[in-house]
């Protein structure tokens, strides 16, 4: 198969939904398939093969970090269409594709046009909840109302382009659901495709014993992560355990940094990449993900359950399928305004991290719950989706 994957960020040095990319376009050109890539230009060029690069607006140039917190809350049709009118001018046409895969939401409206233009079928990963919830991270109460209203109305445009998907993959069952309802009366197959974990997460050695336990938290310096509530009730407990901070640029970046800083027990190391990953999780017990948002899926909560840590986060969004059963984790509500309370809560559970890592894994019944999480399983869905959409096409 000849397929063009649409992801506007795909060389950005971090985000969920790119690692998730990447792994899948290495994955379906191991298993023979071609997969060029149409991507925004602008980041470290790091990865190999076709990249179709958009040249983005004069303005954004050298400021792709800038470009990507605008689009992330004020993209629209007039984006669409500046973007558009740089991948018709590639010679797209002249490739056979056969199939156009959108893996980043901010480029659905330009993968399905594409699509459209080239004759072919589509498909659409949803990586976020709908409505997107692009007003977590702003600053006061006035800016959160209009980045819902704005978000809202472009999300409820955009229904009629992905109801011409031939299929929408879901990132998770609360994903799916908030699809579901948005997308009414408008219908399309909706399937849950949960994102993988690679292979090497599944090869980390179980935590060893210890009086002295590390814990991480990996992601976005932001107020949707959590991340000042965790550094905070970390703060409040006594005991000798250390905490990492492995955080990605985000608004909340020197407010962190300024509560971290008396207490040496917490950790900032420098950024590491992600083929690293496994090895920071082998050097930890207990992962922290105490979002504070409707978490369309939770990359690190799967990563802490693959590799048997214990797992501490809120009952929200995505993390309760991934925690589905699992003796290690601790979930607790968090929707009260209370800031005090949820860092009350957050302490609690941080001094309880030690009696759960003692809570004995039945080896079986993790295997058959993450096997929807292997690599190799998502990578079969998806090959599995995409030929029955060009299998289906008229005329084939």
């Amino acid at each position: 198969m000849r397929l063009l994957l649409v992801a506007y960020f795909f060389e950005a040095p971090a985000g969920g939904g790119i690692i998730v990319a990447r792994l899948l376009r290495q994955q379906l050109e191991a298993r023979g398939h071609t997969v060029d890539v149409l991507c925004l230009a602008g980041s470290p060029e790091t990865q190999s093969g076709r990249i179709w690069r958009l040249t983005p607006p004069r303005w954004a140039i050298g400021r792709i970090n800038r470009l990507r917190q605008i689009l992330l809350f004020l993209n629209n049709r007039a984006f669409d269409r500046y973007f558009l009118s740089r991948a018709c001018q590639f010679p797209l046409a002249q490739q056979g594709y056969e199939f156009v895969l959108a893996q980043d939401f901010l480029g659905l409206r330009v993968a399905r046009q594409l699509a459209e233009l080239l004759h072919i079928p589509g498909g659409a990963t949803l990586h976020d909840t709908l409505p997107q919830q692009v007003d977590v991270g702003a600053p006061n109460p006035l800016v959160r109302r209009l980045l819902r209203l704005v978000s809202q109305r472009r999300d409820r445009s955009l229904a009629s382009d992905l109801a011409q998907f031939s299929w929408l993959a879901a990132v998770s069952r609360h994903v799916r659901d908030s699809a579901e309802l948005w997308l009414r009366p408008a219908s399309v197959p909706l399937h849950v495709v949960s994102n993988p974990a690679p292979h090497a997460f599944f090869q980390v050695p179980p935590p060893s014993p210890n009086p002295v336990l590390r814990f991480l938290f990996v992601g976005r310096l932001s107020p949707e992560k959590g991340v000042d509530l965790l550094v905070e009730a970390f703060r409040q407990t006594t005991s000798l355990h250390r905490l990492t901070i492995l955080g990605l640029a985000g608004s909340l970046s020197e407010k962190v940094a300024e509560l971290a800083a008396p207490d040496p027990r917490i950790e900032f190391p420098s950024a590491v990449s992600y083929a690293e990953m496994p090895k920071v999780y082998a050097e930890h017990h207990v992962v922290c993900c105490p979002v504070m948002w409707d978490e369309p899926f939770g990359l690190t909560v799967l990563e802490g359950r693959v590799t048997q840590r214990v797992v501490i986060g809120t009952h929200r969004g995505g993390l309760p399928e991934i925690l589905e059963g699992y003796p290690r984790a601790h979930l607790f509500e968090a929707r009260t305004k209370d800031r005090s309370e949820t860092v009350r809560h957050l302490a609690q559970a941080l001094t309880e991290a030690p009696d759960l890592l003692k809570k004995p894994l039945n080896p079986e019944s993790e295997r058959r719950f993450l096997q929807s999480f292997q690599l190799t399983t998502v990578v079969d869905r998806y090959e599995e989706l995409i030929s029955q959409a060009i299998r289906s096409r008229p005329g084939v």
